[in-house]
């Protein structure tokens, strides 16, 4: 195994934390463990010569392959399942009304591969259903990592994830399950856009959301990185909007105009 040398390993913190706002610190093994066979894929001999590679890189995939393999992409359908019952029984009430119809914009921060932007159409498609009213939703889906984006626009996971799914929910959105993998229902994956973006990177001022999901994100993130991201975030919601994160994740609103209104959930004051 190639060997990470301590200025190597203080490079990589350093250009980690500044472009992603990730913080490394304490990493040090788990960065030569998960590295080693990259460099070795690619002929390198130090680490120092693969980060070379990753500044020269002007398409960015390179920094998505590194951040893919130093952060850890657990997720799965239904997850904090809460969150969604949450979506149908008072969010999407409060959003759109007594309105018949409506349209809302909705950003999966951070969507890793897939599997959250997805539970998050199933819940808009049932909630659809049951209150019978005409919702469009724009879900933009972003992540850092190419790789995990491919494998979201794909939408072939195990079937055993489905497991946490409703019944009825299955049978609707999950198309064959017989085998040892299944595919979304291809309706529900054209309601979904992807996009590799930087959360550490303003949101363009022409795109502002109804509702944010970032769950499970910040935990990577130092304080500071971590008020950045929130800064973004809260720009780039719509006054009354819903900002959702992580229930282990904790938020410092103190200079923010963001209020808490259930757990793990904020919105943003409307004066």
């Amino acid at each position: 195994m190639i060997r990470l040398k301590d200025k190597e390993f203080s490079d990589i913190v350093q250009y980690m934390r500044d472009e992603y706002g990730i913080n490394l610190e304490k990493k040090k093994v788990l960065i030569e463990c998960r590295m080693s066979k990259i460099l070795e894929r690619y002929g390198l001999d130090s680490f120092a010569g693969y980060l070379d590679m990753v500044h020269q890189d002007r398409s960015g995939e390179m920094a998505g392959e590194m951040v893919n393999h130093l952060t850890t992409n657990y997720t799965y359908f239904y997850r904090e399942a809460d969150h969604f019952e949450r979506l149908q029984d008072a969010i999407l009430p409060e959003l759109l009304g007594h309105s018949v119809s409506g349209t809302l914009d909705i950003l999966c921060a951070g969507c890793s591969t897939g599997e959250e932007c997805y539970t998050l159409g199933m819940t808009l498609e049932e909630y659809k259903r049951i209150r019978n009213v005409t919702l469009r939703a724009r879900i933009l889906a972003t992540d850092i990592s190419g790789k995990a984006l491919d494998k979201a626009r794909d939408g072939e996971y195990p079937v055993k994830e489905l497991e946490v799914l409703p019944p009825e929910w299955r049978r609707k959105y999950c198309g064959d399950t017989s085998g040892r993998t299944f595919r979304v229902d291809e309706e529900l994956k054209s309601c979904v856009r992807f996009q590799r973006r930087n959360l550490m990177e303003p949101m363009p001022a022409s795109e502002r959301f109804d509702i944010i999901l970032c769950r499970n994100v910040m935990i990577y993130f130092d304080r500071i990185s971590r008020n950045r991201l929130i800064k973004n975030l809260e720009d780039a919601l719509k006054k009354g909007g819903y900002l959702l994160i992580g229930h282990a994740e904790l938020l410092t609103i103190k200079e923010t105009n963001l209020e808490p209104v259930y757990p793990a959930v904020y919105r943003k004051k409307k004066e």
